[in-house]
C-alpha cells in the first residue's frame, strides 16, 4: 500500500514539476513584466490610438515620446524574458516582440498613427500569444 502511495506521490510531483517548467511563475519574471513590458506596451498601443479629445500639439508630442520609449523598452526586455526560457515557443513570443518593438519604434518616431496601431495589433498577437500558452486558465466554479 505504501508503494503505491508512494509512486502515486512521485507520479504527482513528477507531473507538477513538468507543469511548473512550463507555467513558472517566478518573481523575476513577474518583475519583468509589471515594470517593463506592460508599461511599455500600454505606452506603445498609446501611440498608436486615436488621440485624446482635445490634445494639443505639446501632449502629443509627449504621447509619440511614451510611446517611443515603450517600443524601446520591449527591445530591451525581450533578451531578459529570454535568460528565463522556457519549453515551447518562449523564446520566439520574446522574439516577436522584439521585432515588432522595432518597427513599432520607427512607427513611433515618424508619428505614423495607422502604422503603429497595424503594428499594435501585431504586439497583441504576441504578447496574447505567449499569455495563452504560459498563464493557466483559471479553473471555473460550478
Amino acid at each position: 500500500m505504501r508503494v503505491r502511495l508512494l509512486l502515486a506521490a512521485c507520479a504527482a510531483l513528477a507531473a507538477g514539476g513538468a507543469v511548473a517548467q512550463i507555467v513558472n511563475h517566478d518573481l523575476p519574471v513577474q518583475a519583468i513584466m509589471a515594470t517593463g513590458v506592460n508599461p511599455g506596451a500600454l505606452a506603445f498601443w498609446a501611440g498608436g490610438n486615436d488621440p485624446p479629445e482635445g490634445e494639443t500639439p505639446a501632449q502629443a508630442a509627449v504621447r509619440w515620446e511614451a510611446a517611443v520609449k515603450g517600443a524601446q523598452t520591449l527591445q530591451a526586455k525581450g533578451p531578459e524574458l529570454m535568460k528565463y526560457s522556457r519549453p515551447g515557443r518562449w523564446n520566439e513570443f520574446a522574439q516577436m516582440m522584439i521585432d515588432v518593438s522595432k518597427e513599432g519604434e520607427a512607427a513611433a518616431q515618424a508619428r505614423d498613427a495607422e502604422k503603429a496601431f497595424e503594428i499594435g495589433g501585431q504586439l497583441y498577437d504576441s504578447c496574447n500569444g505567449c499569455h495563452k500558452t504560459y498563464i493557466p486558465t483559471p479553473a471555473r466554479l460550478p
